[in-house]
């Protein structure tokens, strides 16, 4: 894309979109101080399949038989008005400076659960219960350690990301990954195929659509044995295109494959 065509596709976006807070107009500013501190983080705390309460977004026992997605870290209910508005103007408006918000938001949310769960843990230590009362290691997603997290963004296709202009999850990851020392964005996966929003569809024919719809990149494949990965998205929904992405990184040889949106909606059953 030349600077100019560049040039032109931001006078546009700057005449649809002046800047203005996207949730109460205050100028200069796509989210201002007062409406970011009316975004407050609900990180999901049930199964990204069926809605079994788990303790930290852990796929469930029943939908670890049938799943490879070993959980998903999710920030706040995708009805909350402010995400919805945010995502939008960000994954369809072309608004890529919302990026920082979204990124700042996921920062923050990662951030307090940590800490919570040292304080939980130190609560238990101190008052002399054995550490078989802690939570499991296994259980806490490597995202709120401080182990080293590989960043994957799904990807899109080529053909959508020309439409779009740039990959929502990939700037989010790159985003978040200079953050954190022990945070590194990776890209191992392609995608193979267009395909029909999962949300849209039920049963056999989200399995349809997503079959098929990723590959791995063949170079790629030794750099992924062992290692924590975490999957990056704006939204999990059912939980189906993560999943994908999940087996062929669990069959690669990934020590646990996480999700990391900023946003949930409810599975369609």
């Amino acid at each position: 894309m030349s600077t100019k065509t560049i040039s032109h596709f931001q006078w546009i976006i700057d005449l649809l979109f002046p800047l203005q807070c996207l949730n109460c107009s205050q100028e200069n500013t796509w989210l201002c101080n007062r409406c970011k501190i009316e975004l407050i983080s609900i990180l999901a705390n049930h199964c990204a399949f069926c809605e079994a309460k788990t303790l930290f977004g852990n796929t469930c026992t029943t939908c670890r038989k049938r799943h490879y997605l070993d959980g998903a870290v999710s920030c706040v209910p995708y009805a909350n008005p402010l995400i919805q508005t945010l995502i939008h103007a960000w994954k369809y408006s072309g608004v890529k400076e919302v990026t920082k918000y979204i990124s700042e938001f996921v920062q923050h949310a990662l951030a307090k659960e940590h800490k919570k769960i040292q304080a939980q843990s130190s609560k238990i230590l101190d008052t002399g219960i054995t550490k078989h009362h802690l939570p499991a290691l296994s259980t806490i997603p490597p995202i709120l350690t401080n182990q080293y997290i590989l960043l994957n963004p799904i990807p899109l296709h080529p053909k959508k990301q020309k439409e779009r202009g740039f990959n929502q999850a990939q700037v989010l990851a790159r985003d978040l990954a200079l953050t954190k020392s022990n945070y590194k964005e990776v890209q191992f996966l392609d995608r193979a195929k267009k395909t029909t929003s999962q949300a849209t569809l039920q049963g056999y024919d989200r399995a349809i659509n997503i079959s098929n719809a990723f590959i791995i990149r063949e170079h790629e494949k030794i750099s992924i044995k062992g290692k924590h990965i975490v999957i990056v998205d704006d939204v999990i929904t059912t939980g189906g295109t993560i999943d994908a992405c999940a087996k062929l990184l669990k069959t690669a040889g990934a020590a646990s494959v996480w999700a990391l949106t900023a946003a949930y909606g409810h599975p369609i059953k």
